[in-house]
């Protein structure tokens, strides 16, 4: 029960957090159309910042980063082992990563026809 509890308060407060800072903020979004996560999905999907609701996919941005950071931290509470602890970690937050951007950006691929 603690570790559902974990993974809920963590999901909310991140969330929270890269909401008040980047999506609810004007000059947030003008960086975040400006950042690495966006460029990322720019060269690997091609997609067109134009063309799509850029507050829309922030939030939806939003939500898969606090769901990998929310995951990960979970995982890690089972773990005693510091060492162990930071493998497991890098292990397990590079797929998540690439799963769910994959499906983030196939999504909006397919929204622009693509």
């Amino acid at each position: 029960m603690t570790y559902i509890l974990t993974f809920i308060i963590s999901f909310i407060v991140i969330y929270l957090v890269y909401f008040l800072v980047v999506i609810n903020r004007k000059k947030g979004i003008e960086k975040f159309k400006e950042g690495k996560q966006i460029e990322y999905f720019k060269t690997v999907y091609s997609l067109d910042t134009k063309k799509i609701d850029i507050k829309k996919f922030a939030s939806e941005l939003a939500m898969i980063n606090a769901f990998i950071m929310s995951t990960t931290l979970t995982v890690l509470e089972l773990i005693d082992s510091l060492i162990l602890k930071m493998i497991i970690g890098f292990i397990l937050i590079i797929p998540l990563m690439l799963i769910t951007y994959k499906i983030l950006g196939t999504k909006y691929q397919k929204k622009e026809g693509k």
